[in-house]
């Protein structure tokens, strides 16, 4: 029989799957349940089923960061089926990409779940019958060596399960393959198409490359791969970076005198692992994607374009969380201000227009945080006339602070009201998340939408303490009456308080406590 996973945070919905479908008269055996992705994957990582159903939406961790950990970590071909109450096409674009096999709309009924299971045996045992034949071809394999050495190259550039770098390098080997090297990077050149062009540009990279075996290079769903490989050490990287582009230059002119014009060359990042691999192929053909926006350059590397554009995506997200600072917790001044911040410097129309939405979206959201629609703010004047007279950046700007400032006269009236539900607030979050060893001060300022700074000032008036120690006090509390009423161990009321090391939560439980976890706990049982 084939196993199952069942995953599923609804406890009625989970049992009604599980009693109501015929399992075994389709040849399927449900060997666990988890309500959670999180929980799911440690019981992946124990035993791996030929199944996994889940569901989407979970807690902890929903249903895709769970199949993608999965696919990722454990296997890429194990069969997936997701049962979901959403049918966006982002989740069915999404369950596309992580090679789902079947999704499924909520409510499921016994007949869905019928034919689902039909289907699934129908894929499972045509893959079991594929594994046999494969037993039986191991003398066409070697007839097909190019195949497989093909295979072998494109898996280094694809995600699939994690391999070490003995085992790459030991495989590279049986297939002739010189991949030792200490840094890697893989380059992407997007072929033309014009028939015979891949035959082209085989010739090209011989004349180019000739007999160097620090570049392998292979087709891939129409694009060009190369990786190069350097025994240098990681502080040489600058160096190794000037030899590709010195290779991809003596390339291109090589392509210009083929196909009388040059192609679009991306360079992903440089990596120190072979298994890292996937990484730099992603950052070479995403570079591809911004030939477009610099049609002068024909090779293009993605830490250039990348650290560009972060950076700029950077500055307006400061600016922007300005406002939102301003306007929630400042006066009309401050608002003003930030409003003209945001928008200086801009002289593109488009720029300014898109500005402008991104703004209005932000102070809808504040808004309706207040029980306030952005749309009544400006006395009567239809707010979309107003927008589509808002086309130079003083309109833009006189429109906006308006806005912004009618925006900041509601959250006035309510902030000390909120003041109060902002402490009460953080309180809970701390409560529910003092487990997680990786939770700590940002985590927490950026979910309930203030600076790290502002919290912890503001959180120190409230409480007489800082947020560290409230949160050292929470799992301490935590601790105690674990140590009062349970039989675990030191380490594990450390790993369940939210203490990462054992032997910090030691000494920081004496510390505060004056009595070490073990004598603590004798005392407590006296």
């Amino acid at each position: 029989m084939y196993t199952i996973l069942l995953v599923e945070d609804e406890d009625e919905a989970r049992r009604s799957i599980r009693e109501l479908t015929p399992w075994e008269e389709y040849g399927f055996r449900v060997i666990a349940e988890a309500s959670n992705g999180r929980e799911a994957l440690e019981i992946v990582s124990d035993i791996l089923p030929d199944v996994i159903i889940t569901d989407i939406r979970m807690p902890y961790m929903d249903g895709i960061e769970f199949i993608e950990r999965v696919r990722e970590e454990y296997s890429s071909s194990v069969d997936v089926i997701i049962l979901s109450g959403y049918d966006e096409f982002t989740f069915a674009q999404t369950a596309m990409r992580l090679n789902v096999s079947e999704y499924v709309l909520k409510p499921v009924s016994v007949d869905i779940m019928k034919d689902v299971l039909k289907r699934t045996r129908t894929r499972l045992d045509a893959d079991v019958a594929r594994v046999s034949d494969m037993e039986k071809l191991q003398s066409f394999y070697r007839d097909a060596f190019s195949i497989y050495r093909e295979k072998f190259l494109i898996s280094l550039i694809t995600p699939t399960r994690r391999r070490g770098e003995e085992t790459l390098e030991e495989k590279a080997k049986e297939y002739g393959i010189p991949l030792s090297g200490k840094l890697f990077a893989a380059a992407v050149i997007d072929l033309p198409s014009e028939t015979l062009s891949s035959v082209a540009m085989e010739e090209i990279l011989g004349e180019a490359a000739g007999e160097r075996d620090d570049i392998i290079s292979f087709q891939y769903e129409n694009q060009e791969v190369l990786i190069f490989i350097s025994g240098m050490e990681r502080e040489f990287q600058a160096l190794f970076s000037k030899q590709i582009f010195r290779t991809l230059n003596l390339l291109q002119s090589r392509i210009v005198h083929y196909f009388s014009r040059p192609l679009c060359i991306g360079v992903g990042e440089i990596v120190t692992q072979m298994r890292s691999l996937p990484e730099s192929y992603r950052g070479a053909v995403e570079a591809l994607n911004y030939t477009a926006l610099y049609p002068e350059q024909h090779i293009i590397s993605i830490n250039d374009v990348e650290n560009a554009e972060n950076e700029s995506e950077e500055e307006t997200a400061d600016k922007r969380t300005e406002l939102v600072m301003a306007i929630k917790f400042g006066n009309a001044e401050d608002t003003e201000n930030a409003v003209h911040t945001l928008l200086h410097g801009l002289t593109d129309t488009a720029n300014i227009q898109n500005t402008v939405l991104n703004i209005i979206s932000v102070l809808s959201e504040i808004c309706t945080s207040y029980g306030r629609n952005v749309a009544t703010l400006l006395d009567g004047e239809d707010l979309f006339i107003s927008l589509s007279h808002a086309n130079t950046l003083s309109r833009a700007e006189k429109l906006l602070t308006e806005l912004a400032v009618r925006t900041n006269e509601a959250a006035c009236g309510e902030r000390e009201i909120s003041h109060i539900r902002f402490i009460e607030n953080a309180k809970r979050i701390i409560k529910e998340k003092y487990s997680d060893p990786s939770f700590g001060l940002d985590q927490l300022a950026e979910e309930i939408s203030v600076s790290p700074a502002y919290f912890s000032t503001t959180f120190k008036k409230e409480t007489g303490m800082s947020f560290v120690q409230y949160l050292t006090n929470v799992r301490l509390e935590k601790a105690k009456e674990m140590l009062r009423n349970s039989d675990y161990k030191t380490y594990e009321i450390a790993e369940k308080t939210g203490f990462s090391e054992p032997n910090y939560f030691s000494f920081t439980f004496k510390k505060n406590v004056g009595l070490s976890p073990s004598q603590y706990r004798s005392r407590a049982r006296e």
